[in-house]
């Protein structure tokens, strides 16, 4: 007989959204987290965006803001690095680009970066958490599991015998 452990089902759903998802309530710290996670990217793209959209414009090869080692960054032509003080992250094939993180967002991307791992060693939390909770059923789920893993055999027989048209045969006890 299956023993769903049905509290703790619902739990691991609740907070495993996919394989690589947790999800915002999985705890009020990962919530508070990603909370502040979301108010500094703001952060950082409005400074970016002021930058991109203002006396920086001349000097960037792209008004956009890239993505470099997990920082934020601004494309900005070669001949112009001195005029976006900041930390060089990469450059392009050409060397005519330089992908500049400016000094103004520098602070704030260490912050997010903090806030990252913070967030991983939440998770982590969680899931130490609900792996516990699992321990204490274990029996009940390794008994469910081999159950489910005869059933899924007597299932899979069934199939294949529908699909080539089988029949039981009869054996001459003779």
């Amino acid at each position: 007989l299956l023993e769903p452990v049905t509290a703790l089902a619902h739990e691991i759903r609740r907070c495993i959204l996919a394989e690589d998802a947790m999800a915002d309530d999985a705890s009020s710290a990962l919530r508070e987290i990603r909370r502040s996670m979301r108010q500094m990217d703001d952060r950082v793209h409005s400074t970016l965006n002021s930058m991109v959209n203002g006396s920086a414009r001349t000097w960037l090869q792209d008004a956009v803001i890239t993505m470099r080692d997990g920082r934020y960054c601004l494309p900005v032509k070669a001949e112009y690095r001195n005029q976006v003080p900041g930390m060089v992250h990469d450059q392009s094939a050409t060397g005519a680009t330089l992908f500049i993180e400016p000094m103004a967002v520098i602070r704030l991307n260490n912050e997010y970066k903090e806030l990252q791992i913070r967030e991983q060693r939440e998770i982590e939390k969680v899931l130490a958490a609900l792996s516990e909770a699992a321990a204490e059923y274990m029996e009940l789920i390794a008994e469910d599991y081999e159950l489910l893993v005869r059933l899924d055999f007597i299932f899979a027989r069934a199939m294949l015998a529908k699909d080539m048209d089988a029949t039981m045969p009869v054996f001459n006890e003779e």
